[in-house]
């Protein structure tokens, strides 16, 4: 490390690629997706400012986005090693293709830059024309440049030494047969097949089991032809849910990147990037097609509402007062929905009830959960909620309302005539209602409690309690029968 040290320093000079490297995303994409989820219709700004040039439509992306600079995944090894060589007399340069507004915002959080070359309206600061803006300020003096792909070598060639931030291999081999000499290797985004599948949250998958509930509740368990259905349609909406789930990360970015959980995410850390998401949710999306394609029409028709409707909710509805809560709630309603209508199985009213009052309580937890759990007006969550830490007494009534109220709605199930057609013994059913208050009640308070995870699906999977009440009321149904 001392050799480096001392080689850098009588260099004084050492210029700092932005994205990719000093930052482990693309600000421009960030800033088009902030700006889309702000007001969607601002991508037609963006695309007309296009016409102007690309460093005009990185302007108008920035303007519109307005991005929180100190929320981004900064490269905090390459950080800190910067600031030991300012610490030693090095000259720092942020050379960088995004807009100046957003350079000059980071440079001035990060406090260790003496100078900042960005694209502005009239320039846009890449390949040759960084090179040039480079040598304009620098002349023919010798300086260090630190950048992370291939893209850098015009500018690596130039200069008197490397610094590569998880730039390939082939970038150092090729260097070092130019006679640049490489000074320091930093480990940049490194993406992995491991992130790529956290991206799909396959645990979220478990809710999709939901289109089984029509072939569970007609006993057509042992029905080869339902069941195969019912596995197609699961896969179909595993796929089309996963697809969402990456676009409601990508238009989350910011609001992750100020969650103390969430920001975690492979691409709100900057683990994944915004293409390589973008890349996934496209490969998703044609599953989904594929699978739906064998299946009914109207199941179709189904899914596509559910997948409009999931992007509605991304863009917009997520962020508007209980709003969320109910579209949350028909969005798992539509899963029971998709399931009946890719097996041919009726869903009655009584189902359909019962499903909307459960899913609304199983929502309003989930925001009770992330209410007791975050400092909201710490963190700057407020700003992508609709909701205050004041809400929090009227949430907890709400939760445990809609799940009595869907205890209601079976009993009076339990005692209509219908039930007599498809239940040998229907008095044992009403053994399911103390255990569904039970556990109703249970998940709230935890969740009261600040002691549950945003989704009360994902906890139920883990809770034994959950487990011991579900294959109870397992045995009572097939005694039931």
């Amino acid at each position: 490390m001392s050799t480096a040290v001392v080689s850098i320093s009588r260099r004084k000079h050492i210029v700092v690629d932005l994205d990719g490297t000093l930052v482990l995303t693309d600000t421009f994409a960030a800033s088009v997706l902030e700006a889309l989820r702000r007001r969607p219709l601002s991508l037609i700004a963006v695309i007309a400012a296009l016409l102007r040039g690309r460093a005009a439509c990185k302007r108008v992306a920035a303007l519109l986005a307005r991005l929180n600079i100190g929320s981004l995944p900064y490269n905090e090894p390459l950080v800190a090693y910067l600031r030991q060589q300012r610490g030693l007399g090095c000259r720092l340069i942020l050379a960088t293709g995004a807009d100046l507004s957003i350079a000059s915002a980071v440079a001035e959080h990060l406090g260790i830059f003496d100078e900042v070359i960005a694209s502005n309206e009239g320039r846009n600061v890449i390949g040759d024309e960084k090179l040039r803006a480079i040598q304009e300020m620098l002349g023919d003096a010798p300086f260090t440049y630190a950048g992370n792909s291939r893209a850098d070598l015009k500018v690596w060639k130039r200069s008197h030494s490397a610094i590569l931030v998880g730039a390939p291999r082939s970038c150092a081999r090729e260097l070092r047969d130019a006679g640049i000499s490489v000074l320091q290797e930093f480990q940049g985004a490194r993406l992995g097949w491991k992130a790529l599948v956290r991206c799909l949250r396959l645990h979220q998958w478990s809710k999709n089991l939901l289109v089984f509930v029509p072939i569970i509740l007609a006993h057509k368990i042992w029905n080869v032809f339902a069941m195969g259905q019912g596995l197609l349609a699961f896969l179909a909406f595993s796929f089309c849910a996963s697809t969402f789930y990456i676009v409601n990360d990508l238009l989350d970015l910011q609001a992750d990147r100020v969650h103390p959980r969430k920001r975690r995410r492979p691409l709100a850390s900057g683990e994944v990037s915004v293409e390589a998401g973008l890349g996934l949710g496209a490969l998703t999306a044609v599953a989904t097609a594929a699978l739906a394609a064998v299946l009914p029409f109207e199941s179709s028709v189904l899914l596509a509402g559910y997948a409009g409707m999931s992007l509605l909710y991304s863009l917009k509805l997520k962020r508007m007062l209980f709003l969320d809560v109910v579209s949350l709630a028909l969005l798992y309603a539509v899963r029971v929905l998709y399931g009946g209508s890719a097996t041919g199985i009726k869903i009655s009213l009584w189902t359909l009830a019962f499903s909307l009052f459960l899913f609304a309580s199983l929502a309003t937890i989930k925001r009770l959960a992330e209410l007791r759990r975050v400092n909201v007006s710490a963190t700057g969550v407020q700003e992508y909620r609709g909701y205050r830490e004041v809400d929090v007494t009227q949430l907890a009534s709400l939760a445990s309302a809609g799940g009595y109220v869907a205890v209601l709605v079976l009993a009076l199930y339990i005692n209509s005539p219908e039930i007599q057609l498809l239940y040998r013994r229907p008095q044992g059913l009403w053994l399911l209602c103390p255990i569904l208050i039970y556990w109703i009640g249970r998940v709230s308070l935890i969740a009261n409690r600040g002691d549950l995870d945003d989704d009360p699906v994902a906890f139920a999977l883990k809770d034994r309690a959950t487990w011991i009440a579900g294959i109870v009321a397992a045995f009572i149904l097939l005694l039931s029968t």
